[in-house]
């Protein structure tokens, strides 16, 4: 069954008094226009039948009391059927009417519940939607730091890096420092990146940042749209802590071992 039958019957329920107050008063004016109608019929059938007996004789007033009795049930009968056809024919008309209004409102209501329905589900698909690409943002940034610490080593470290911008950049170009420029280190995505990169040649509606450490350039990462600048800049960020780190380990001598005595 349908979910929208039971809001039907209880506007039917609801409409249900009024509609047989209506029905009611329809009927009962049709059986008093049609009784004062047949109470006239009758009793100008009976005046007739009077005048014409006074001027007959005897012999035909039995006749004229039998033809007056047949006209009377025969007229009686046909008001009845008439009656009860007009009723008929009223009640149909009236129930037609209701009905067809009933359908319209129901069908608008459902329209509008239907329209309803669609908008809040594409608000939530929406809603949903921004927070799956927020949950893996946050995912990937709580991973980012610690995935680029435990790299073994710094080319290591840039290919972690360019797997974990893989959900917010369509193409992706990661440079290091090479002579005095910086060259194309690897890149990703449908497009080729230039070889040679700077500020000054880039396209202003892609993505470019220097990788820094300690004031020192030491990379640059470039990105062509479709591209999510927020997660890059703070992916770039890691980034330059774990080369930072990286190097700074690089530089630690290692303890010596304490000596012991037999």
């Amino acid at each position: 069954m349908s979910a929208k039958t039971p809001a039907l019957d209880r506007l039917m329920e609801t409409i249900a008094p009024a509609l047989a107050a209506e029905l009611d008063r329809i009927v009962q004016e049709t059986k008093d226009a049609q009784e004062q109608e047949f109470q006239a019929r009758l009793q100008s059938a009976v005046r007739e039948t009077e005048a014409a007996s006074a001027a007959s004789t005897f012999a035909a007033q039995n006749e004229l009391e039998r033809a007056v009795q047949e006209a009377t049930h025969m007229a009686t009968e046909e008001t009845k059927r008439q009656v009860t056809v007009e009723l008929e024919h009223q009640f149909a008309e009236k129930l037609n009417a209701t009905t067809t209004q009933l359908k319209e409102e129901a069908a608008a209501d459902r329209s509008k519940l239907e329209a309803a329905m669609a908008e809040m589900k594409s608000e939530w698909s929406g809603e949903l939607a921004k927070l799956e690409d927020d949950r893996d943002l946050w995912r990937t940034f709580a991973e980012a730091q610690l995935q680029l610490s435990e790299a073994a080593s710094q080319p290591e470290i840039l290919a972690r890096f360019m797997k974990l911008s893989e959900p917010f950049a369509d193409r992706l170009g990661l440079y290091v420092v090479k002579g005095d420029g910086l060259s194309l280190w690897k890149s990703k995505g449908k497009g080729a990146f230039p070889e040679i990169i700077s500020k000054e040649t880039t396209d202003p509606e892609s993505y470019f940042r220097i990788l820094s450490v300690r004031g020192k350039t030491v990379g640059a990462v470039c990105a062509a749209p479709a591209f999510k600048a927020q997660a890059l800049e703070f992916l770039a960020s890691c980034l330059e802590r774990a080369i930072e780190v990286f190097g700074m380990n690089l530089k630690t001598p290692l303890p010596k071992a304490a000596n012991t005595k037999s």
